[in-house]
């Protein structure tokens, strides 16, 4: 008896370790891609954060910053475009990431706090537009880190990756 309760004990706690320990990510497609892209012009990327609360405007930038570099190289180096700009240069296509939600979890909380301090996460509404402001796809899509304070994937950055990795996955029309 007492060797079930231990081997389910293990079990369960496996599991709970295992959930925690990867980062991840979802979208929503509002309006799925009304035409395909043309993977050799150029997007301009604009990420901002107007609707984030004072409290959160520090993470936030620090946030929507780590999203700009990660979109700049990735959305090329998946050969979704040809080149990438940051706004307000001008780009045949144009990439809106308006942050609506961040949260930054400290190395120094998880330390302290664990799998209880939660995962960074950031959220976000998404618009591609061609150069003439006509809307081409419209989704929202948010990214998380792993809550697991030993986890490789436990940074803020992650999350941001995560956001990023969704993007280029619905913009790839998958």
């Amino acid at each position: 008896m007492f060797a079930k309760v231990r081997i389910t004990s293990i079990m369960l706690l496996s599991v709970v370790f295992l959930a925690a320990c990867s980062s991840s990510g979802t979208f929503t497609v509002k309006q799925a891609l009304i035409e395909p892209i043309n993977s050799q012009k150029t997007v301009s990327i604009m990420v901002k954060s107007d609707k984030i609360s004072e409290s959160e405007k520090e993470d936030a930038q620090k946030a929507c910053s780590s999203l700009q570099e990660k979109l700049y190289a990735r959305l090329v180096s998946e050969g979704l475009f040809k080149s990438s700009v940051i706004y307000p240069n001008k780009g045949d296509y144009i990439l809106e990431v308006d942050v609506i939600g961040v949260r930054l979890v400290s190395n120094a909380a998880r330390i302290w706090f664990g799998v209880m301090a939660g995962a960074s996460g950031i959220e976000a509404n998404i618009l591609l537009k061609d150069e003439t402001g006509k809307v081409l796809s419209d989704f929202h899509a948010d990214g998380s880190s792993a809550t697991h304070p030993l986890s490789s994937e436990s940074g803020s950055d992650n999350a941001v990756n995560e956001l990023a990795t969704q993007i280029a996955q619905v913009l790839k029309n998958k």
